[in-house]
């Protein structure tokens, strides 16, 4: 029976990305809601929106009242948009582009490639910066991984001791807002493609106008030339999406845009590979490197990423396990 739950298991999948997709959650704040009503809320069919509900609530997403109706549970809260730990934008993306890349597990293992140029076109990034309204959930996807990465970030160190920090291949600046929220003196410098830079730029006129004059998003190529004069690099799960050829190039990158200030420290943020036997989540992401992210990417332990780094000329002076699941290694130029 096992192996039957795990091979329906990308059908529960679909189910939680819909109900993510349609914001049941958002939709049943206020209290328990009938399928006819979600329906109408959500422009979908009663009937097919009742059956999705109905095998959620049987694995306790949503709660199945006795008048019919349904209603949030403590799982479900990870799909309200408002929620602080909020997974709702992952959900559908984890749900939807992941999970076609996914299906075409086969291709991996026959070739060695990444599934996702079979299925998509293109490389993630690639694919994304031709399909807006998809980029516009993988970066908010990103935001909901980040953030409580950040909120700890902010509490790891003493951010004050510099003038600006400069997040490469930071998407939507989540993780440098909640460190400008720790140091107010504090600058951000957010790197990434222009198409998500653009947007990022507008949404924080709106979404958080206070951080305007201290947080900007400048669009630029991670192998290629980087803002210098920063005193602090971050990068968290970026080289986590590339091989052991393009994440040197990266590091290069950064090693020569941090040759402006003697001083700066490089901070990577990254899930590392247990030594031992993984667990599920590892597994889980180990193989989802391979079928989603550059071919050849897979997961490095703590000594591959010394290794990483030591050769592209960085020393690691501090290693710190963050209660997230990731590792923060800091790491200076070598003289």
């Amino acid at each position: 029976m096992l192996a039957l739950q795990l091979a329906c298991g990308g059908w529960i999948a679909s189910a939680v990305g819909a109900a993510a997709r349609l914001g049941i959650a958002d939709l049943l704040d206020d209290g328990p809601r009938s399928a006819a009503d979600l329906a109408q809320a959500t422009s979908t069919v009663a009937a097919v929106l009742s059956r999705v509900l109905n095998l959620l609530a049987a694995v306790e997403l949503f709660e199945a009242t006795p008048d019919g109706r349904y209603s949030n549970t403590e799982h479900s809260q990870a799909l309200r948009s408002g929620d602080p730990h909020s997974m709702r934008n992952f959900c559908m993306l984890a749900a939807g582009e992941y999970q076609a890349g996914f299906g075409e597990l086969m291709h991996c293992l026959e070739t060695g490639e990444s599934a996702f140029p079979k299925v998509f076109g293109g490389s993630v990034y690639e694919y994304m910066a031709r399909t807006p309204n998809a980029a516009a959930v993988y970066d908010r996807a990103m935001d909901d991984l980040t953030r409580p990465v950040g909120a700890l970030l902010a509490e790891m160190r003493d951010w004050s001791a510099g003038d600006l920090a400069v997040d490469v291949g930071g998407g939507r600046g989540t993780l440098l807002k909640s460190l400008l929220g720790a140091a107010p003196l504090l600058r951000g410098l957010c790197v990434d493609r222009a198409d998500v830079c653009a947007r990022a730029t507008e949404d924080l006129k709106t979404e958080t106008p206070d951080l305007a004059d201290r947080l900007r998003f400048v669009s630029g190529d991670i192998f290629g030339d980087l803002p210098g004069n920063g005193d602090f690099y971050i990068l968290k799960n970026v080289l986590h999406n590339w091989n052991d050829t393009s994440s040197p190039k990266i590091l290069g990158a950064l090693r020569r845009a941090m040759a402006s200030k003697l001083d700066a420290r490089l901070l990577v943020i990254e899930p590392l590979a247990a030594v031992a036997a993984p667990n599920t989540h590892q597994a889980v992401d180990d193989l989802m490197q391979m079928v989603i992210c550059e071919t050849g990417t897979t997961a490095r332990n703590l000594a591959q990423m010394h290794n990483l780094l030591e050769d592209a000329g960085f020393t690691v002076v501090e290693v710190n396990p963050m209660r997230t699941g990731h590792t923060l290694m800091e790491a200076i130029p070598t003289v």
